[in-house]
């Protein structure tokens, strides 16, 4: 039996089991009836089931800089003043879609929620189809791959019978659709890549049950630092500096907590 006057869990989250990650920091908040944010993975890659996939799962490999919310071609203008935005690059997998983009919006992102994926941020795309038809008889997948990788322009087109053809014999209206549907591209995740696959876990600890000077619980001499607690970070470094500074924090406060000898 060994006993303490004080104890600090910094025993992570359930992301990355394979080098050993585990549940004991919320069974210990548990026992001792401090309140628990549901956990799940972050930072990890989103994934798609289903025949609706297997078009884009041959893109495999293929990175672009794109624009990602949290919010569908169909939300509300008051769910959209809600959505998070991040500006960075995508990566399509066999399973669903990766990169920095996907992995800062899966944070956010909740299982039954829809993202919404500009794949042209930079450009003006209706204008740019709207001159090319007036100038060119390429065909539209040539087109966009001026501004896409030739094999995401190849794949979209095969989207719709009016994109599958020369760029001056398509009609504005088809035009039109192809450059909405490009720039509000509206998906529903089935779920994600899992803790085996995330960086971080979302939730955990409350910080309600926390204080935030001294990382002590309402159970006098317990103390959470890390990711056992519910905070999480960007990609970037973030979630490192919260666990050097939360173990700072509480590091202080023990060592204000020793009576001189």
């Amino acid at each position: 039996l060994i006993t303490s006057a004080q104890v600090v869990i910094a025993t992570g989250g359930l992301s990355i089991p394979k080098i050993g990650a585990s549940d004991f920091g919320y069974r210990i908040a548990r026992q001792f009836g401090l309140r628990l944010v549901e956990p799940r993975a972050a930072l990890v890659p989103l994934t798609f089931d289903g025949q609706g996939w297997a078009p884009y799962a041959q893109l495999a490999g293929l990175a672009l800089p794109v624009q990602i919310e949290t919010g569908a071609a169909d939300a509300s203008p008051k769910q959209r003043k809600k959505a998070v935005v991040f500006s960075e690059d995508l990566l399509f997998t066999h399973r669903g879609l990766s990169g920095p983009a996907v992995l800062q919006i899966s944070s956010f992102w909740q299982l039954g929620s829809p993202i919404a994926v500009n794949l042209l941020p930079q450009s003006s795309l209706p204008q740019a189809l709207a001159e090319a038809k007036l100038q060119s008889r390429k065909s539209i997948a040539n087109e966009l791959a001026q501004w896409l990788p030739t094999r995401l322009a190849n794949a979209w087109v095969a989207r719709d019978p009016l994109w599958q053809r020369p760029i001056n014999q398509a009609s504005d209206r088809a035009l039109d659709g192809l450059a909405q549907a490009l720039t509000d591209w509206a998906l529903q995740p089935t779920g994600t890549e899992g803790y085996k696959k995330a960086e971080v876990t979302v939730g955990g600890v409350s910080t309600q049950a926390l204080s935030q000077k001294t990382m002590e619980s309402t159970q006098k001499g317990l103390y959470f630092i890390g990711e056992v607690v519910d905070i999480t970070g960007w990609l970037g470094g973030y979630n490192f500096q919260w666990a050097w500074s939360s173990a700072h924090a509480c590091a202080v406060a023990l060592g204000a907590a020793l009576k001189p000898l």
